[in-house]
């Protein structure tokens, strides 16, 4: 059977430019409806066709577009009207079509089937289980990729599964121009150049934050992870000019479908995920989805153990074939032995020059008694209406707050200051954020218009958002230790007020920001060749902190911010035939300059960034394999640098010299049947005169920002014989040399290479990963001498599961 379905999608493919057409000459009418998938989203090549009720003989019909839209003009008559596609229950309705009318077909939901393509993935990888074509990402609406003028990438469900990506930083090891700045469980990225900490994220669209800085991002829920590069201030508000990257969930199905994994791996690893969705009610307007985890872990570091839970329960109320309500709540809970983990140093040998690997890979800094806890919980609602297949509304709803985040530990003092005679300075801390919490909205509605020859595809939107925390932090007391002999049994983990009034240092901080926001947005269709994209946002920030002395309960500072922009955005695409997209684009952002603004001779206006790019899209083998070529010039405006004419080093001015340039070319999709590949090469130059913001940059190469950053993997599957579904996976990483925040102080470039042996039948799936085979010793991500996070050496992953 899995043949006919093989053979089925080949057809699909080769009708996906045109649509059968009457032959006769019959009075026409014209036949209009869209197709929805089960969470009401857009069902892109689905096979509509129009059979003829008496004869049933004569059938026209097409493929349904990136809005999931038909529209087919057949002789008057009556017809059955059926919707199909692999992997979902096909539908069919009576539809009677009279001359010279339009028949505009209600809305069409098709369901998920209870076998979730087991079958047919086997054998064909659903064209392009590598390749992402449609997404909303880019422009708020469904739309293929290449319409885009700006690189966007997608990593996809089947590239997470085959990778076994457990955490969004091990994703970035398949994007092209995106690597890790620092310790393998922080959410701290390179894209393009800049550095990008959770401000920089979003989820299911809208911009925000559910795991802490020192957390590595998990994917329990995650469906895709999707990147894009260059300011995307427009669609996302502020945010560093490298990119956004967005966390797309799992969305509840109607379909039965139940899913368990565990998995077993290097450094006492223990993990569970368990998946169910389907529907409540017998009409299936009420569907559920529940997704469990829970790990147990230790790490490369001997004193790190890591304990987490996850809970994302879910809803969807259909309550028509237009209007939908989705409510999801997502819980996490972390236990380890120290947050902010700081990795291990390197030993100076005189004369500003170090001994990398002076220390093992697997030494410890770590206090076995120290702790952070942390609990995070988000609610998301997202409600959408269809006045009508043209007219679309979308409100996006989402809390976050941190119900506890405490944390104590010990931690090397100085980032910048590597081991001395084997020795290091350590600081006593404490943190604690009383109420952190994020309350955001975001609504928008769509619209497709045609005025004359020109197709305009317009978003016109609104988002506010309001967040704040307080915070206690007090450096108790610092001590240097020899690293041959770290004796902690002078650090006392009572925080009492006591302790606090001994402190060395000590303060509570209370932080406030508020920020509104309007944008507008039209993607115009010129022909079928030409498109062009013009957008623009205005967005006004509000933000206020104060810092008391806990034991006096006295202020001893302040700071505040106001600050608005206006922010442009315009691309050109031409499309000379269905492969190939020629594009180039022109975006702006901003980032508003938090903190040391009164006493630096501030507020200072928000930093701004202005990218162009220019680039070229191809799809290839009839759309299974996706290349993508891209160009880039970023410059950063008005960024805070140390005034050289004060002597005291406080006060701050701006400067116009920070820029980022590179070349990015992927390849991504099927080769055939049997090959799926992801290829990826960044070449990238960043660099600064001295960008005193948050990170403190040094003069000269962005830290961590590698000039090359090169990745392949590629599975091969047997899809014949008795072995059917026994696939193996290779590729590699490499990273050239990298800068730190200290000057002259670089990590060499290095090459690891990972494999994987997989066998899926029937629902059952397993899964040896072996990361870095060569047993390359290398650092993931540096600060400073003081701080190297060395790479996992050889380790291993066995998953199993099985989908029910």
């Amino acid at each position: 059977m899995r043949y006919v379905y093989l053979l089925h999608l080949l057809l699909l493919t080769s009708l996906s430019s045109f649509a059968i057409t009457p032959d006769d000459d019959k009075p026409r009418a014209t036949v209009r409806g869209s197709i929805l998938t089960a969470d009401s989203q857009p069902a892109e090549y689905v096979t509509v066709v129009l059979t003829d009720s008496r004869s049933g003989k004569k059938r026209y019909g097409m493929l349904t577009d990136p809005r999931g839209q038909f529209t087919i003009k057949v002789p008057a008559g009556m017809y059955t009207l059926t919707a199909t596609v692999v992997g979902y229950e096909n539908k069919a309705i009576e539809v009677e079509a009279e001359a010279g009318q339009t028949i505009q077909v209600p809305a069409i939901i098709l369901n998920e089937t209870a076998k979730q393509l087991q079958e047919v993935v086997v054998s064909t990888q659903r064209v392009g289980a590598y390749t992402e074509k449609i997404s909303e990402i880019g422009t708020r609406m469904p739309g293929r990729l290449r319409d885009v003028p700006q690189s966007i990438q997608v990593i996809g469900r089947q590239i997470l599964q085959d990778r076994q990506v457990q955490t969004v930083g091990e994703a970035v090891k398949s994007m092209v121009g995106i690597n890790a700045f620092s310790s393998t469980q922080y959410s701290d990225y390179v894209l393009r150049g800049f550095r990008s900490t959770p401000g920089n994220f979003a989820y299911n669209g809208i911009r925000g934050d559910f795991y802490a800085f020192d957390q590595a991002a998990l994917t329990y829920n995650i469906e895709r992870i999707e990147a894009v590069k260059g300011p995307a201030s427009v669609l996302f508000s502020a945010g560093n000019p490298g990119g956004v990257i967005n966390h797309v969930t799992k969305r509840a199905q109607a379909a039965p479908r139940y899913e368990v994994q565990a998995t077993v791996g290097s450094f006492d690893q223990y993990r569970f995920m368990g998946d169910a969705t389907g529907a409540v009610t017998k009409s299936q307007k009420l569907l559920y989805r529940l997704v469990v985890g829970y790990e147990k872990t230790g790490q490369l570091d001997r004193n790190q153990t890591i304990r987490n839970v996850f809970l994302a329960p879910q809803l969807q109320y259909n309550f028509s074939d237009r209007t939908s309500l989705n409510y999801e709540l997502n819980y996490a809970r972390d236990r380890r032995t120290m947050g902010f983990q700081r990795g291990v140093p390197a030993l100076s040998t005189g004369e500003g020059k170090w001994q990398l690997d002076r220390y093992p890979r697997n030494f410890s800094m770590i206090d076995p008694n120290a702790y952070s806890h942390v609990s995070s919980l988000s609610n998301q609602l997202i409600f959408t209406h269809r006045f009508n297949d043209r007219v679309k509304l979308t409100t996006l709803a989402r809390s976050f707050i941190n119900p506890k985040y405490e944390q104590f530990d010990v931690s090397p003092g100085n980032f910048n200051i590597g081991a001395v005679n084997d020795s290091i300075t350590f600081d006593h801390r404490y943190f604690d954020q009383i109420n952190n919490r994020q309350y955001q909205l975001s609504t928008f509605v769509s619209a497709e218009v045609q005025t004359g020859p020109l197709r305009h595809s317009i978003i016109v939107g609104a988002d506010a958002n309001s967040s704040g925390r307080t915070y206690n932090y007090a450096s108790l007391s610092s001590r240097r230790l020899s690293l041959y002999n770290l004796d902690f049994s002078w650090a006392s983990y009572q925080w009492t007020p006591a302790t606090i009034a001994a402190a060395e240092y000590q303060s509570r901080v209370d932080e406030q920001t508020n920020l509104f926001g309007a944008y507008v947005q039209d993607q115009l269709s010129i022909g079928e060749r030409w498109k062009v994209l013009l957008g623009g946002r205005f967005e006004l920030h509000r933000y206020r902190s104060t810092t008391d002395d806990i034991v006096g309960d006295t202020a001893v500072g302040s700071d505040k911010l106001r600050a608005s922009r206006f922010i442009p955005r315009i691309g050109v695409v031409y499309q000379p035939n269905q492969r190939t997209s020629l594009y180039g684009s022109y975006t702006e952002g901003f980032q508003p300059q938090y903190g040391s603004n009164l006493a630096a001779g501030g507020p200072f206006p928000p930093e701004g960034s202005r990218q162009i790019e220019v680039g070229m899209k191809n799809d290839w083998l009839a759309g299974r394999l996706t290349t993508s070529i891209a160009a880039y010039y970023i410059k950063k405006t008005d960024v805070l640098t140390p005034d050289p004419s004060d002597p005291e080093g406080i006060r701050l001015l701006q400067t116009d010299a920070v820029y980022s340039k590179g070349i990015e070319v992927s390849a991504q999709g099927n080769l055939n049947d049997n090959i799926s590949l992801i290829a990826n090469y960044a070449y990238n130059e960043a660099r600064t005169p001295g960008d005193a913001g948050f990170d403190f940059n040094a003069a000269g190469w962005f830290p961590n920002a590698p000039n090359h950053n090169v990745n392949l993997w590629a599975t091969y599957r047997l899809t014949q014989g008795a072995l059917a579904g026994l696939k193996f996976g290779a590729g590699f990483n490499h990273l050239s040399k990298r800068a730190t925040f200290v000057p002259g102080f670089e990590i060499p470039g290095y090459t690891t290479v990972d494999a994987s042996v997989s066998y899926e039948r029937k629902g059952f799936n397993v899964n040896l990963g072996l990361f870095n085979l060569t047993d390359e010793t290398y650092y993931y991500g540096v600060y400073g001498p003081a701080n190297l996070w060395p790479g996992n050496p050889r380790s291993f992953r066995l998953t199993v599961g099985k989908v029910f």
